[in-house]
């Protein structure tokens, strides 16, 4: 390429795919640390959402691939590595857009989801084989400072705290052993309920992949425009290989 504008074109396309590399690599990071660190949170999302952290995995790795792809046909200036990278981001694009609709449609649903996994939650708290959901509760109730679906007293429903008793985890001093046994002290219990906190909090990350995913879009939708412009400088200039 000879003159100064093909090769701001070309370097572009380079910078565009090194912070397309770095955006796959941060969604990567992201997705392990919800399924290793936050995978005890998931039973309350249930089944359309239990798997988000590796969709998000899967959608880093593509997403870095295809950068690397393209910056190596850009340096080297070959068209039709410069053609399959542009194809390749189309279909990247479309299916994002798909999962974007996807997403949109199911948040209405998701507090009515969390919900219902809660409430389930509370009837089986402490029940043989569901370990999981006794965990989960603990570790909301403690790392949330909330107790109960709404409030404290939701446990009343449930047969092992029908006294009036709560489980340890809503204690404001901590999980201390026989600190939930009844009669119980609101005053000593965390005042706020978790479907609130818990749901606030999951829609805020929610929202936070949503506007990452909507930059990479708008940069995948640039990096189209410059690939097709380089493609066809490259073919006037005769490097086709």
């Amino acid at each position: 390429m000879e003159n100064c504008c093909e090769s701001i074109v070309k370097y572009f396309m380079v910078l565009c795919n090194i912070l397309f590399a770095l955006a796959g690599v941060a969604l990567i990071g992201f997705g392990a640390y919800a399924q290793i660190a936050a995978k005890d949170y998931l039973n309350f999302l249930g089944d359309n959402y239990v798997n988000t952290p590796i969709f998000i995995i899967i959608l880093g790795g593509v997403i870095f691939a295809i950068a690397f792809f393209g910056c190596c046909g850009a340096w080297q200036e070959k068209k039709w590595m410069i053609y399959t990278y542009t194809a390749l981001l189309v279909i990247i694009l479309i299916a994002q857009i798909g999962a974007a609709i996807a997403a949109f449609v199911l948040k209405g649903e998701l507090k009515t989801e969390i919900t219902k996994n809660m409430e389930n939650g509370l009837k089986n708290y402490d029940g043989e084989g569901f370990e999981g959901v006794t965990l989960t509760w603990d570790l909301v109730q403690k790392e949330l400072k909330c107790c109960g679906v709404q409030n404290y007293k939701d446990w009343k429903n449930v047969t092992e705290f029908s006294d009036g008793g709560v489980p340890d985890s809503c204690c404001i001093a901590g999980q201390v052993e026989g600190c939930g046994k009844a009669p119980v002290d609101p005053a000593n219990l965390f005042s706020d309920g978790c479907f609130t906190l818990f749901s606030d909090q999951f829609v805020s990350n929610l929202s936070i992949v949503g506007a990452v995913a909507a930059g990479i879009a708008l940069g995948e939708m640039i990096a189209i425009a410059f690939a097709c412009c380089l493609g066809k400088r490259v073919g006037r200039g005769g490097n086709y290989v």
